[in-house]
């Protein structure tokens, strides 16, 4: 999985995000690239196009729904086997696959997540959507990059690499 919050959680405001920190989507870009992204319906309206040098697979409830350049799947499980077999046969061999959002989608696939991507903006922000299934305590570090604040508009920006624990 691969999200973005704010210091209190906040991951969405209006459908969109509440911030632009400089840097971010090139970072999730570098993260992503080559490998399946999956994301629920809104999320991909929010983007507005399929993104490039990845399969995205689609999440949604309605059956007729459909887009160009997209897979489509009527639930998280449905996702993740399609994400999976394009790991197993794509060119590319990706080792994983990217829950990229939004909130929903982001509850179903919690429990099943080994390792998330992490960027926490130590800033509080105005919004409508949090990442209440995410606990620090589920999590170990794998690796923190504290972004320098010039890069970042000033922000103070953590991209935290996190693996699920074990209990």
């Amino acid at each position: 999985m691969m999200m973005a919050m704010d210091k209190n959680q906040l991951i969405g405001k209006a459908g969109g995000l509440p911030w632009h920190v400089p840097g971010d989507l090139a970072y999730f870009k570098r993260v992503t690239m080559g490998k399946p992204v999956i994301m629920g319906r809104k999320t991909f309206d929010s983007i507005g196009k399929p993104l490039p040098g990845r399969t995205n697979v689609v999440v949604t409830r309605n059956s007729q729904w459909q887009a160009e350049g997209v897979l489509v799947a009527h639930d998280i499980a449905e996702a993740m086997e399609l994400a999976r077999n394009i790991c197993l046969t794509s060119d590319t061999k990706a080792a994983e696959m990217m829950v990229i959002g939004g909130a929903g989608l982001n509850r179903e696939a919690m429990p099943l997540t080994q390792r998330l991507y992490l960027t926490v903006i130590d800033h509080a922000y105005e919004g409508d959507t949090w990442l209440d299934s995410f606990q620090w305590s589920d999590w170990s570090v794998v690796s923190e990059e504290v972004q320098d604040p010039a890069n970042t508009g000033g922000l103070s920006v953590t991209y935290w690499v996190l693996d699920k624990s074990i209990r």
